[in-house]
């Protein structure tokens, strides 16, 4: 009886060591390359033939994590949210049972708190994911601490400490009291220094670096050209990576290149092997809308509309159907638009909001303001300039188109390179539209100080970030106040 006892003790033993182990092996790097392409489908058929092979290897809950995140992001189904969200809490438990001697351990328990937190805040539950968003951050501050060669940490501790050394400064107190520590300059230059790293993991979440940085750059340095000069001069395959396409076609669609945009967008591969994303048709729907394409604008927009299950942009894109229609002499059509806009999506996002705001307002956009907006928005600067060159103030009826003609200007002199006119231009915007419920004297002071950054003008940057963050009730307002106090933070550096 004693020999079986120790037997079975024995034995015991072998299959919890066996369940305690973190195997990143070839097998899982594939799985993860073909998710972090958007090849889910495929990489849950590989990860269901790897499990059996090595169904004690942790890793594998690992990569089911990355694939749902995805699926829930892109997709944001309400009935895959009410089946996946579940098993990040359960895959955390399992994952508190491995091996607490592995750089593995703290760093894939900070991922599934991360991954679990970014699903949150997409279905709007957003308490919940600020605790998952906490653990997250204490995961990898101590994995960092106990393994500071494990350079996949630096991936996601620098992308943490960035978001919290944006956070406002009269929050900043009360994050440090907390055990946060943030900083934006220190966060970018982590998460870089993973891309750059050549030790044996550097390639265990490159695809994701190479996702988060050109965002990092655009978002919290305000250095627009930084980011695409990294885009363009790094290894991405737009055709097969599905999740690099998406994250240059929107950051070329929103930096006046829909060209470009489209260019990738269109010469993607396109296979069952892929997630089936509806976002495509309102990328390419945006980049058409922008070159003045209607007719394949309205097709892009309303095959996402058919297809998106989720709300999401949904807003926006019946409001720029509204305005096809407008631009077409279609009333009775562009009115069908609006009334669907008023009651589908939700207002998540700055861009729903703004169109549920214009929407309510009863008002229609002034049509040569329109086109000379979208032809700006599109790259075409100087026909954007044209619509709008015989035109003085007193043309406009109402104070918002005044400050929208003032603000057109200056964004395309700005985009031009012309930053005395576009000076010129945005002051006159803040003097006509400070007291109006409109983004565009708040971008038009945000945009003043970004010129003034760029030429080393720290003191008076800050001044007109200041008048950004001090305008209230607008449109965008949230990532406005966030770039205005990224802004801040720079020049405070200098």
């Amino acid at each position: 009886m004693k020999q079986i006892a120790l037997l079975l003790f024995l034995l015991s033993s072998n299959v919890l060591s066996a369940q305690q182990q973190y195997n990143w092996n070839d097998n899982v790097q594939t799985i993860y390359e073909s998710i972090t392409s958007l090849r889910i489908p495929e990489a849950r058929k590989l990860i269901a033939i790897e499990k059996l092979k090595s169904p004690n290897n942790l890793a594998y809950a690992l990569l089911d994590s990355y694939a749902d995140l995805y699926q829930l992001f892109f997709n944001e189904s309400t009935s895959d949210y009410n089946t996946l969200y579940p098993q990040f809490e359960k895959r955390i438990n399992l994952l508190k049972a491995g091996p607490k001697n592995s750089p593995f351990y703290l760093y894939s328990l900070g991922l599934l708190h991360l991954h679990k937190a970014v699903a949150a805040v997409r279905f709007d539950r957003n308490w919940e994911a600020a605790l998952d968003f906490r653990k997250a951050y204490f995961n990898f501050k101590d994995n960092s601490k106990l393994y500071p060669s494990f350079s996949p940490n630096n991936l996601y501790f620098g992308l943490l400490t960035t978001l919290v050394g944006s956070a406002p400064t009269n929050y900043q107190w009360m994050l440090n009291l907390l055990g946060f520590n943030g900083n934006i300059v220190k966060g970018n230059e982590l998460v870089l220094s993973y891309i750059n790293s050549k030790d044996a993991y550097a390639k265990i979440c490159l695809n994701e670096a190479l996702l988060i940085y050109p965002y990092l750059v655009i978002n919290f340095e305000g250095n627009a050209k930084k980011t695409f000069d990294f885009i363009e001069h790094n290894n991405y395959d737009f055709k097969k990576n599905h999740i690099h396409a998406y994250m240059a076609t929107n950051l070329y669609l929103n930096h006046q290149n829909s060209t470009k945009a489209l260019e990738i967008a269109n010469g993607i591969e396109m296979t069952s092997a892929y997630l089936n994303i509806p976002f495509w048709h309102y990328e390419k729907g945006f980049g058409y809308f922008n070159q003045m394409k209607f007719d394949l604008a309205q097709k892009e927009f309303l095959e996402f509309t058919s297809k998106f299950k989720g709300n999401f942009y949904i807003k926006d894109t019946y409001e720029k159907l509204s305005w096809i229609a407008l631009l077409q002499n279609n009333m009775k059509q562009a009115i069908f638009y609006r009334n669907e806009l008023l009651t589908n999506g939700s207002q998540t996002t700055d861009a729903d909001k703004l169109a549920q705001q214009n929407a309510n307002a009863g008002v229609w956009p002034n049509a040569l303001l329109l086109k000379a907006r979208i032809l700006s928005d599109g790259g075409f600067q100087k026909q954007a300039l044209m619509t709008l060159a015989d035109k003085i103030t007193l043309d406009f009826n109402t104070p918002a188109d005044r400050a929208e003609f003032s603000y057109r200007l200056a964004r395309i002199y700005d985009i031009m390179g012309d930053q005395e006119q576009a000076i010129k231009f945005y002051k006159s915007t803040i003097q006509k539209g400070a007291e109006l419920p409109e983004y565009f004297a708040s971008r038009a002071a945000l945009q003043i100080g970004i010129i003034y950054e760029s030429n080393k003008k720290f003191k008076e940057a800050i001044e007109y970030y200041n008048i950004c963050i001090a305008m209230k009730n607008h449109a965008f307002k949230n990532s406005m106040d966030q770039k205005a106090k990224s802004g801040i933070i720079r020049c405070n550096r200098n």
